[in-house]
């Protein structure tokens, strides 16, 4: 059982994490100046994912957490500070790697910071949690620092691909929708985001087999629940949407449907947690 001094110390080093998180993400970030983004200019579009990636720092902090605790204080506390910095270093470079990939034609940061496109903003924030569940399923695992590494490797690669496929599959210039301030397409990504993460978090965690056993069930059981979660949009438009479809009220209006881009995002992670539980 966790004592009480534990759960102290735990939730100050969550505080110090954030706080090392902060200057990481200006080193990493040079053109945010965070405090005037967030004070002088009120910039809520910045706040969005500013909050996500500090959400994302706690998550991970998750992964030494939940495994099995060595029962000694500075050993554990330790251990959480050094995960916890690797997280921090994962979660920007994963960040930057995606936004230059998926968004080739589309400076997040620079919408975010210039013209405080709050549909950037929260895209930008659907990608750091979906980053942060990737590094927790992979930290999870007690096959040691390489394992984690290589399958966080390839979850990252299996998030873009399948991102990249929604992308495609969605019919319309999303990077035009996202420029122009959609926030029920902006919701509607992030919400797939977090959900591809959530599977993909699952799929690379549990005990190190082997490489072949590792990388068979991981693909078999990413694949199988991207599956279920791109079939999850279409059974939310017959079933939930009657006479109407996603498309139509998200892309096709003149004022978008936020609500309908929130309600999807949602149903999106809802699934996602299903998938978790019973595949």
């Amino acid at each position: 059982m966790i004592s009480g001094v534990q759960v102290v110390v735990t939730v100050l080093l969550g505080f110090v994490l954030c706080w090392v998180g902060k200057l990481a993400y200006g080193l990493f970030h040079p053109r945010a100046r965070m405090d005037v983004e967030l004070t002088a200019k009120d910039n809520l579009a910045f706040a969005v994912p500013l909050g996500a990636y500090y959400l994302g720092i706690l998550i991970v902090m998750g992964a030494p957490l939940s495994g099995r605790s060595r029962g000694d204080l500075l050993q554990d506390s330790l251990s959480v500070v050094g995960w916890g910095l690797l997280a921090v270093v994962l979660l920007n470079l994963a960040s930057l790697v995606n936004h230059k990939i998926l968004f080739r034609g589309l400076d997040l940061l620079g919408e975010i910071l210039e013209r405080r496109n709050l549909a950037a903003g929260i895209v930008a924030g659907g990608f750091h949690i979906a980053n942060a569940l990737l590094i927790l399923g992979a930290l999870g695992d007690e096959g040691g620092l390489l394992p984690a590494a290589v399958f966080w490797l390839y979850a990252q690669v299996m998030l873009t691909l399948a991102a990249a496929v929604y992308l495609r599959l969605a019919h319309g210039d999303l990077e035009a929708e996202i420029r122009r301030g959609n926030q029920a397409v902006a919701l509607s990504l992030a919400g797939v985001l977090v959900a591809m993460g959530n599977v993909l978090r699952l799929a690379v965690s549990g005990s190190f087999d082997g490489w072949a056993a590792g990388f068979a069930a991981t693909t078999g059981y990413a694949l199988a629940g991207l599956a279920i979660l791109f079939a999850a949009r279409y059974l939310f438009d017959w079933l939930l949407l009657p006479g109407v479809t996603i498309r139509q009220e998200i892309l096709e209006q003149e004022v978008p449907n936020t609500g309908v881009g929130y309600l999807e995002a949602l149903f999106y992670l809802g699934t996602s947690f299903l998938i978790a539980w019973t595949l």
